[in-house]
Order: structure tokens, then C-alpha cells, then sequence
């Protein structure tokens, strides 16, 4: 058997252009070193949009030469625009390779059709890609025939958080990342949340020795220092945080972290601090979503407007090497324009944050995949929002978000005003990135201050575009050897 996995992260649009992203995604490398473990063949191709079609086509069918058994297959991550690249790479190899079969993944609807998709997984389904590779039967999983797809029950955790094991093939550099998790699960049910495994009491949580093999072999073969935590809030209790630090501790060299946290919980629990520097983790993103009580009640996250300033407050004072990144939702339903830019004016003049950004709030109240829903989204009528017939595609998740309207604004208007909060944050705050982006950003160019990244990205795309070419090169010579 022999398995390849293509992937690519899609270009991301920061405040001041597009970026280039330098990070390897888990799943590919996961799927690849379970491949190995059953006795056969794995690599990944990534950066798939960076690729001459014709020339990965041709790569490929001389990495899979005589054997019978070949498997391509793509990570949800690809854009509906690469969904449709990888379609043409897998009709140009069955050209003379008919026996390929082409699997999907990690989608959070299902994608693609049986005139060329053999097996398509939505969601996490890690367990069932296992199953499927070794003949078992998954029937009992299935839920659709066009193309055929399987998925795991909703909110039940059937796998382990991946903390992948990389391979001398997959060509990576110093200058690149990888996401680990610490665990699967999230204890909270945000009202606007439709993610995986949320509102889930028994999260399942990774191994110390796991998470040091994984970042211990990607430093070892690449130099890579720089990781990315995948889990939905690392804070949640402070065992997860217990975990990084001593991960941190057994390591033979210094890593740094980048994680999703909340911040109320580090109010109430400020020894997450000392965890969070004897960890490394210097890069938070924050889902503030609001600073208006009537909104964070009705949202099930956030608390008083004054407690949320303390807790930044002290953030700041006790954590000051941190980049901090705060996230909002402009048009819940409870707020106001005019309390949005007290709030808004009140960040900037305290420089509470490092960062800081904001984006309407998206209704999708119409997939297919009904798990994939939000409470909001469920039953927007609840909340105080009334649907339109107007869509927009979401490309983010590759599925329409319904315009609606509530009390104090429309979906119309909370993109505008979305635009000016954003643009006015990003103008009056030390950085203009987000934590995904800073962190990405000074892996590739490591020793600026955060301010200094902002003025550099032609720069700094211009090294991410060297960074791929040299992995293409590598990469196209160990296919052909």
C-alpha cells in the first residue's frame, strides 16, 4: 500500500494584504505515520497550490510506480478552488494508474461526487480512515452514497488528540510549524459555537510523552522550535496547561507556543499565568466575542465588562512578553453601536491588548450537517435574530451564512461596522496581525518587535515563497529517486 496525502493552507488576508502561511498541518502528517505503522508507504505533498499540476502528476506516478494498492487523498484544509486542482491531479494519474483511490477528509460537509471521490470522511474520523485502510467494515458509519461518506457520532470522542510524528520526507525547516493538540473536548457550549466535541465534560487529554516525541522529532530532523495548539481553549482547567509546562521541561531545546485560552477563566485562575511562562506559551488568541453584559450572558462566555478590563489589566502587568490577541463579534443581538465603541476606545486608549480584531456574526442555519450547527444557528428566532432568504458563501468553511436581522443592526450593517472596528484596532494597537498570523509570521523572521512585522510583509512573503520552492525541489527529487 502505498498512501500520499496533498495539502495546502490557504493564502490568509491580514488587515495589511495576504499572507502565506508556513505551517504543516497534523492531519496529513497523522494519517501518514498511521500508514507506516500498518506496514505501508506514506508522504505528503504540501503546499499543493504552490505546484506545477503536471509535474506533482507525473512525480507521483513514479513514487507509486507498480504498486497495486495507491491511495491520494487531501486534508478539508484545501479550498474549494484546490479541491477542485486536486479533481484534475487525480483524473491526470488515473490516466495511466486507474487503480487509484481517491479519499477526501476532514471536511465539515460533505464535498465532491463518486464519479471521482471513492471515500470521503467528514469531520474527525481518524478511526475510521484506520479501519477503512485495513478492510474493516465501516458501514454503520455511513451517511451518504454520492460520494461515499462516513462520519463518527456526534460529540462522542472515538480518537486521540494527534501530536503528529514527522518523517525525514516531509522536507521542513526551521522556519515552518506544526499543530499538536493537548486534548479533544471543550467543556463549554458557547451559543455561537458549532466546532467538534463541544460541551463535552471528559476531555481527552494527550501524553506528556506523546506531545515530546512529536515536537522532540520535528526539531531533531528540521530545527523546528515553533508549534501550534489546535485545542479549542487550552485553559479550561489548568491540567492541560500542567501538561505544556512540563512538555516544556523535558524538551532538549526551547519551544515556543501559540494556543486559544479564555480570558475569564485566567481571571478566576491567576496561577495560569506562571503555567503559561514555564510552558513558553507567549502567543494567545482570545475569543472575547464582547464586552456588553446583556450579550455575554445570552452567548454563555464572557462576564461583567469591568472584570474583563482587571483581567487585562493584570495580563498585561504580570505577562508582558505575551502577544495577546482579543477577538469580538460585531451584531450580537443585546449589544449597541454606541457601548461597541466605548468598549473599543477604552482597549486602545489603555493598550490593553497587543492585537485586536472583530467579524460579523454568521448565522448558518441551513447545512446539511446539522452538527456542525451552533444553538444560534439552530434556532436564530431564540436569540432574537430573524433569517432573510439572502445567502453568502462562508468560504472559511465552505458553506453559505443566512442574513438576518435583530433589534439594533443587520448582517449588512455589522460587516461595515465590522470593517471600521476592525480597521480602527489595527491601526491603534502595537500589531496589526492576529495570534495565527504573528506566530506564523516570526517563525519564518524570529528578533522584532511586534510592531516592526507590520511594515515587512512584501518581506516576509517573499521568504515564505522561497521556503516553498526549496521544499518543491526536495520534494519532486526524493518522488523520482
Amino acid at each position: 500500500m502505498k498512501v500520499v496525502i496533498v495539502s495546502s493552507l490557504a493564502i490568509r488576508g491580514t488587515r495589511l494584504g495576504g499572507l502565506d502561511n508556513n505551517a504543516r498541518l497534523s492531519g496529513p502528517l497523522s494519517i501518514c505515520e498511521m500508514v507506516r505503522e500498518l506496514g505501508g508507504e506514506a508522504t505528503t505533498v504540501d503546499y499543493f497550490d504552490k505546484w506545477d499540476l503536471n509535474i506533482l502528476a507525473e512525480s507521483l506516478c513514479k513514487w507509486f510506480g507498480n504498486e497495486k494498492n495507491i491511495i491520494i487523498g487531501t486534508s478539508g484544509s484545501v479550498n474549494d478552488g484546490n479541491t477542485i486542482l486536486f479533481a484534475r491531479l487525480c483524473r491526470i494519474i488515473k490516466e495511466t494508474h486507474p487503480q487509484l483511490k481517491v479519499m477526501l477528509g476532514g471536511y465539515r460537509v460533505i464535498t465532491g461526487n463518486a464519479d471521482w471521490v471513492d471515500i470521503s470522511f467528514v469531520g474527525r474520523c481518524r478511526n475510521l480512515v484506520k479501519e477503512w485502510l485495513m478492510g474493516n467494515d465501516i458501514s454503520e458509519y455511513q451517511i451518504s452514497d454520492n460520494p461515499p461518506s462516513f462520519r463518527n457520532p456526534h460529540n462522542i470522542i472515538k480518537e486521540e488528540p494527534v501530536s503528529p510524528i514527522m518523517h525525514y520526507s516531509d522536507f521542513a525547516s526551521s522556519e515552518e510549524l506544526i499543530t499538536i493538540e493537548l486534548s479533544l473536548g471543550c467543556k463549554f457550549n458557547c451559543a455561537f459555537c458549532g466546532f467538534d466535541y463541544r460541551n463535552n465534560k471528559k476531555a481527552v487529554v494527550n501524553t506528556v510523552e506523546k506531545v515530546v516525541n512529536s515536537c522532540q522529532t520535528a526539531y531533531d530532523l528540521f530545527g523546528m522550535t515553533n508549534f501550534f495548539i489546535a485545542d479549542d481553549t487550552i485553559n479550561e482547567v489548568n491540567s492541560k496547561l500542567e501538561v505544556l509546562a512540563e512538555v516544556s521541561k523535558q524538551l532538549s531545546f526551547t519551544p515556543e507556543f501559540m494556543a486559544f485560552a479564555r480570558m475569564d477563566i485566567m481571571g478566576a485562575k491567576p496561577e495560569q499565568i506562571q503555567l503559561m511562562q514555564e510552558a513558553n506559551l507567549k502567543t494567545i488568541f482570545f475569543g472575547i466575542e464582547s464586552l456588553n453584559p446583556a450579550v455575554t450572558k445570552d452567548i454563555r462566555k464572557g462576564g461583567k465588562p469591568e472584570r474583563n478590563y482587571d483581567i487585562m489589566r493584570m495580563i498585561k502587568r504580570d505577562f508582558p512578553e505575551a502577544f495577546t490577541y482579543g477577538n469580538f463579534i460585531i451584531g450580537l443581538e443585546g449589544d449597541n453601536e454606541k457601548d461597541m465603541w466605548k468598549h473599543m476606545n477604552n482597549l486602545v486608549d489603555e493598550q490593553l491588548l497587543t492585537s485586536a480584531g472583530c467579524n460579523a456574526l454568521r448565522i448558518y442555519n441551513d447545512l446539511d450537517n446539522w452538527e456542525n450547527m451552533s444553538d444560534i444557528d439552530r434556532d436564530p428566532a431564540k436569540f432574537g435574530y430573524i433569517i432573510s432568504n439572502k445567502k453568502e458563501f462562508a468560504g472559511q468553511y465552505g458553506y453559505d451564512a443566512s442574513h438576518w436581522t435583530n433589534s439594533w443592526t443587520n448582517y449588512e450593517y455589522a460587516k461595515k461596522l465590522s470593517n471600521d472596528v476592525d480597521m480602527y484596532l489595527s491601526s491603534n494597537l502595537p500589531s496589526s496581525y492576529t495570534a495565527h498570523e504573528h506566530f506564523s509570521i516570526k517563525t519564518l523572521m524570529p528578533g522584532m518587535l511586534h510592531e516592526e512585522y507590520s511594515a515587512i510583509l512584501p518581506i516576509i512573503n517573499n521568504k515564505a515563497t522561497m521556503l516553498q520552492s526549496k521544499y518543491i525541489k526536495k520534494k519532486i527529487a526524493w518522488l523520482n529517486e
